[in-house]
């Protein structure tokens, strides 16, 4: 288990990574094409959205309340289920040759109402799962949102507003701390708590971290699937859960380990699949660009 100065260190670097993730996304949103691609394609972002705050919830946490497990892992499925928005979802996007604006913009629009929808719905779904569990007022949980995600987000909005050489020069910087402060607190965190990671082995959090993103990518990719870019957008925004949103509740809410455990464990286990699928996906994307250029090359050739 974590001493008292174990766990100021892992919250220390948790915090680090989310306001440095947080200053460095609003450094490099480009808010005017985010707001045109949002209403452009207004009708996909309903569908995603309806996804990641209706359906999945409904499906996760009916699981957690269904499902004989701790109620400290309950507790993380919970979180998980409401928690929408990754940070990372418009790298792996690129990286899977995707539809990148469509990623950024759904990202930014999932993480708004995560702020808004998390501190009304996680507390009413927590309590109808775990009972014995303190319910948790809303101003609670929205408090350390709006502080440590969305200020440092607006900030780095308005220093790109105004002055965009500068914002562009810290980007590179602040990714470098926040992936390092991740890599620290995720770490020190299964150091610390090893044991618990072991221990909830039989309790399904690792059946969960590869049903989650499974049915993230399923979802994301039915309500895409005629253009193969939105698809792989898409599926890869509805896939991974917010980390950054996860760390805060975690942090100031519910504070139990094996609930920061299970999410933990589902956060890393979907962000390793994402990755290797959004590898494969870029690689066939790139792969049939070049058939198609030889392709064309032939044709021309022969006419």
């Amino acid at each position: 288990m974590s001493t008292n100065t174990t766990l100021v260190m892992i919250n220390t670097f948790g915090l680090l990574f989310v306001i440095t993730n947080s200053l460095a996304l609003g450094l490099r949103l480009p808010i005017g094409q985010i707001h045109a691609h949002f209403f452009q394609n207004w009708k996909l972002a309903v569908w995603v959205l309806l996804v990641n705050f209706v359906i999945l919830p409904a499906l996760i946490i009916g699981f957690a309340a269904l499902v004989p497990i701790p109620s400290d892992i309950k507790i993380g499925y919970c979180i998980v289920a409401l928690a929408a928005g990754a940070p990372f979802a418009p790298a792996l996007t690129r990286l899977a040759k995707g539809n990148v604006d469509m990623s950024t913009t759904l990202f930014v629009v999932m993480v708004v109402v995560t702020v808004i929808a998390v501190p009304f719905v996680l507390p009413l779904a927590v309590s109808a799962v775990v009972p014995s569990v303190q319910h948790i007022a809303v101003w609670d949980v929205a408090w350390p949102l709006l502080v440590f995600v969305i200020i440092p987000l607006l900030i780095g909005c308005l220093i790109r507003l105004r002055y965009e050489e500068v914002a562009a020069s810290w980007v590179r910087p602040l990714l470098i701390i926040s992936i390092t402060g991740l890599l620290l607190y995720t770490n020190l965190f299964l150091y610390s708590d090893w044991n618990l990671f072991v221990n909830a082995w039989e309790s399904g959090a690792y059946i969960a971290s590869f049903a989650v993103p499974i049915l993230g990518i399923a979802f994301g990719s039915i309500i895409s699937w005629k253009n193969v870019e939105n698809r792989h957008a898409c599926a890869i925004t509805t896939a991974q859960r917010s980390i950054t949103g996860a760390i805060i509740l975690t942090i100031f809410n519910y504070t139990q380990p094996l609930a920061n455990v299970s999410v933990t464990i589902i956060n890393s286990f979907g962000i390793l699949i994402l990755l290797l699928l959004s590898m494969e996906w870029g690689r066939r994307a790139q792969a049939h660009k070049g058939a198609v250029a030889d392709t064309v090359v032939a044709t021309e050739q022969v006419s």
